[in-house]
């Protein structure tokens, strides 16, 4: 066996602390950097913070803006607006959640029947319940359901005591209220001495979950950012309400009197002053860059809907901005920009491509799939089109997409084949 010993030279580079401080507060919401810097003002007597001025609205000048985030509830919307962003892949399925989250009462149960929320946002039912299902599995379990039964089922299926009996009992709870034990006690196949019994199992559960939420009627933190549309396109702009203020005092130094060793804490404290104060404004700097990029890619979107999505990644933007993906992923996380009809999250800018035919002009998944479910939409039920057909109208309309695309967009949506909707429409 012959041993060789070779030298390599390898290079590494270590992320600084204060690089890892600045990315940290770009990923912080207001809330949280707003009890950050409170907290790092009152240990550094170098900084001075002011509250956003949505915080100085709901309490004055002397606001305790760490009590405030202590003892303020989350919003329900914000809270669902999290777990939307978590939860849907698609900005497709991230709008209509969102439609469904806009319809949501107090109480955390739908103010609006499903078949209104999937009419206004131009979906088909099988769509709208597919989403609808998801948005029933977050937490509290109980928010966006139906009615009292269906919120009540919800929860008593993720507490597994979800009976026969019980789901009979909760579907027909009126009956309770009418004191008509007899008739429920029938409909349960049960004795009316067993029906206290199974009302038992369900007095824990919590008919409105959303009364857990805050539901002042103006949110402590509005969105992040602003854009309008005017004569000349599409502006964006930061939303001073959610933006806190430090001011560096740099008057406060030591005049020399004290002992080195104090000097060098005052001078740290400085230091740590400054370069909070530059992590603030490189924050603004890149939610701001980072909306402009994503309004001017997306202008059509904003226009006209979802289906004018263009193909847009992290990279992308990443790329025309000089910074790394990672970065404009935490400066979108979680923020939400308001525009002249509604508040949306950034993360619905963002559509993946798909595969072309003869590498035609990269379309997003978005305009795709919008474009199958209106055409299917519009046929003529006793000539259903085949995927093959969808396909050549795509290309006529500037869509150049591969059957295959069609098909599975086709399944996604919850539309049949050609076939099964032509005997569909026979059978009717």
């Amino acid at each position: 066996m012959e041993l060789a010993q070779t030298l390599s030279q390898r290079q590494t580079m270590q992320m600084a602390g204060q690089m890892l401080h600045s990315l940290a507060i770009l990923g912080m919401s207001s809330q949280d950097l707003s009890e950050h810097l409170t907290e790092q003002a009152t240990s550094n007597p170098f900084l001075t913070y002011r509250a956003p001025p949505a915080f100085i609205a709901r309490g004055g000048e002397d606001f305790d803006a760490v009590a405030a985030v202590a003892a303020h509830k989350p919003s329900l919307m914000a809270h669902v607006v999290d777990q939307i962003e978590m939860a849907f892949a698609e900005s497709t399925d991230r709008l209509l959640a969102l439609r469904f989250a806009e319809a949501l009462e107090p109480s955390g149960w739908l103010g609006q029947t499903v078949e209104s929320i999937a009419l206004a946002a131009g979906v088909n039912m099988t769509r709208a319940e597919t989403v609808l299902a998801v948005l029933q599995g977050f937490e509290p379990t109980g928010l966006f359901a139906r009615d009292l039964s269906d919120c009540l089922i919800l929860q008593a299926r993720e507490a597994d005591i979800l009976t026969w009996e019980v789901e009979t009992l909760i579907r027909n709870i009126p009956l309770i209220a009418e004191n008509r034990l007899a008739d429920l006690a029938d409909l349960c196949d049960c004795d009316v001495t067993d029906i206290p019994d199974i009302l038992k199992q369900i007095r824990h559960l919590n008919p409105k979950p959303g009364l857990a939420f805050d539901h002042q009627p103006t949110p402590v933190f509005p969105p992040d950012l602003i854009a309008v549309r005017g004569a000349e396109g599409w502006t964006v702009e930061l939303n001073r309400a959610t933006s806190p203020t430090i001011t560096v005092r740099e008057d406060r130094f030591a005049d020399g009197t004290a002992d080195a060793k104090a000097r060098a804490e005052r001078r740290k404290a400085l230091a740590e002053a400054r370069a909070l104060a530059q992590a603030l404004e490189r924050r603004g700097d890149t939610l701001l860059r980072t909306a402009a990029v994503l309004v001017a890619r997306q202008s059509a979107f904003l226009d006209k809907g979802p289906a004018f999505l263009v193909p847009l990644t992290l990279e992308d933007v990443a790329s025309e901005l000089g910074l790394h993906a990672s970065t404009i992923s935490r400066a979108v996380s979680g923020r939400m920009i308001q525009t002249q009809t509604r508040a949306l999250p950034l993360r619905a800018f963002f559509s993946r491509a798909v595969s072309t035919q003869g590498g035609g002009e990269a379309v997003s998944r978005d305009s795709a799939l919008d474009f199958v479910q209106r055409t299917v939409g519009g046929e003529d039920p006793q000539n259903p089109l085949s995927d093959d057909a969808i396909v050549s109208l795509a290309e006529r309309a500037g869509l150049r997409i591969a059957r295959r695309t069609v098909a599975k967009y086709r399944s996604t949506l919850g539309l049949a084949s050609s076939y099964e909707r032509r005997r569909a429409a026979a059978a009717r």
